[in-house]
């Protein structure tokens, strides 16, 4: 029997997963607050600056994340082991003028919810359903207590539910740049291919090679599932897996024969590797052939171009992939499929415009060399005016990039207080910035009428229906509404064809938010 240490990786108690001055925010709540609050999250601005493929005015944001956070910080009951555990660490960790002493924290608050809740926190959390397009300033989400006096609970868990930020870029970046390779294509290919061909053709486009990028375990579970809701291909298969498990079928994080740099470095002869291969690999396969452990020209000459003509001879259909990981990217693609093309290994394709490119058969490309939307942006142009389809000849790993160039500022993420007390009194705060502006408790609406006039942000009493719905509610025998319920395929049609149904920007108060706003600012600078 093996000896082991202690763990160095240990469950955090939930009661934990808060910041600091959250976790004593209770010694200094109001009444009000004390009996109720609501909370509500909002993006207050779109990251136009951070994407080259973001098109001005163009402000649809998609939401998403909030089905896994719920998942984590509510599934399973509060424990009185996790209470405990809470208190032992906070024993000690207020540091004060005198020394140390112990961090508040309103046990008896928790203990209720063990006792008297069963371990489901007494919260209602409502947002917008996952996958759905939101806009500057609407609410995406709110917080509320089920009961009297939890008030102190409702932004427990406001770090936490933040995080929502991070799939939401990702997701809307990912959108957007399946939007421009669409409509690329849509004016490259002729009318005798279907818009859902094209759409095919652009959700092939990039494939994840970002599990190594992420900061953490986690992240490539939580965050990186997002590509699969736009895009097929994935070698995160831990984002893979969980989408699998919530009903994706396999399509949806899918991936190919693939050799890495050390396999091809374990041959004493790098062309015996991509023989073995080739040999080994049954008809209609896509073998994905790393070619830069030495020399990539001398690969794709002497060995790549070879296996795809042989291929081509013998019908089997195989589809070699060359793989250039180094170099200027642009300039690989190009020399790739110039060789391709003098060797062959391409065929005419007539497009809209009346010229006839060239398209890949027997001989392919990925390229994964640091690539970002605006690399494969410019390599996607770049090859059109070279004479080559680039979407039936390649496509494009994309790993660090999908999560380096997301960040909480760029999409201005708040959660705000904007009602206290049972009564539900509207509060909001001020800014010397206009912009920063909290708003009290409203709903969002998606009708007709409201998308139309721009005004979807309005008091809870005007008519229409709020588009917010039920992730969480702990006063339930069924705590866990449709938000959190709705499969993958039900997440992912919301993400490729409801965006296209939606306005490009939007997101305007009601004349009745208006007045409400400008009634408590005379208020509070009384």
């Amino acid at each position: 029997m093996k000896t082991l240490p202690a763990r160095r990786y240990h469950k955090t108690p939930r009661p934990l997963w808060g910041d600091a001055y959250t976790i004593n925010g209770f010694c200094f709540e109001s009444k009000e607050a004390t009996e109720n609050s609501e909370y509500y999250a909002t993006f207050r601005k779109f990251p136009i600056m951070h994407e080259p493929m973001y098109y001005a005015g163009d402000k649809r944001i998609v939401f998403a994340g909030l089905q896994t956070l719920c998942d984590l910080l509510f599934y399973d009951p509060i424990t009185h082991a996790e209470i405990d555990e809470t208190l032992a660490f906070l024993k000690g960790r207020k540091a004060t003028g005198s020394g140390f002493s112990d961090f508040e924290f309103p046990e008896a608050l928790w203990r209720k919810v063990v006792d008297e809740c069963d371990g489901y926190l007494p919260l209602i959390v409502e947002g917008m359903a996952e996958g759905s397009v939101v806009y500057p300033h609407e609410p995406v989400m709110r917080v509320r207590a089920t009961k009297t006096g939890f008030g102190p609970l409702v932004p427990w868990f406001e770090s936490t539910l933040l995080h929502v930020w991070a799939a939401t870029e990702r997701l809307t970046a990912a959108r957007h740049f399946m939007q421009y390779a669409y409509n690329l294509i849509r004016k490259t290919e002729p009318s005798t291919v279907t818009d859902d061909e094209c759409t095919f053709f652009a959700r092939l486009m990039i494939h994840d090679f970002g599990d190594r990028a992420a900061a953490c375990p986690m992240e490539s579970e939580v965050v990186a599932k997002v590509h699969n809701y736009v895009f097929f291909g994935t070698d995160t298969f831990r984002a893979a897996y969980q989408n699998w498990k919530n009903g994706a079928p396999p399509a949806f994080g899918s991936s190919v024969k693939a050799l890495a740099h050390r396999i091809v470095q374990g041959f004493e002869k790098e062309f015996d590797c991509y023989q073995a291969m080739y040999d080994t690999a049954s008809n209609n396969e896509f073998l994905s052939m790393v070619g830069d452990c030495y020399n990539y020209w001398t690969a794709l000459e002497g060995k790549l171009i070879p296996l795809a003509l042989k291929a081509k001879a013998e019908g089997s259909n195989k589809i070699v992939v060359a793989r250039p990981d180094s170099g200027s990217s642009e300039n690989m693609v190009l020399g790739t499929l110039d060789r391709a093309a003098k060797a062959g290994l391409m065929a005419e394709h007539m497009c809209a415009d009346g010229t006839v490119r060239l398209v890949s058969t027997n001989l392919r490309f990925i390229v994964g060399n640091g690539e970002n939307f605006d690399s494969v942006r410019n390599i996607l142009e770049t090859c059109l005016l070279r004479g080559f389809v680039p979407w039936r000849c390649g496509i494009f790993g994309v790993g660090g990039h999908l999560r380096n160039n997301i960040n909480r500022d760029h999409l201005s993420t708040k959660f705000a207080l904007s009602a206290v007390g049972n009564d539900m009194r509207p509060v909001i705060k001020l800014s010397e910035e206009v912009g920063k502006r909290t708003l009290p408790k409203v709903k969002v609406l998606r009708t007709p009428e409201a998308l139309k006039s721009g005004k979807t942000i309005v008091l809870p009493s005007e008519p229409g229906n709020d588009a917010l719905v039920s992730y969480y509610n702990g006063s339930l025998d069924n705590p866990f509404g449709v938000g959190f319920t709705d499969e993958f395929l039900t997440c992912e049609e919301r993400v490729v064809k409801g965006f296209d149904k939606m306005p490009k920007d939007t997101g305007k108060r009601s004349t009745g938010v208006n007045e409400l706003v400008e009634h408590l600012v005379a208020t509070y600078r009384k």
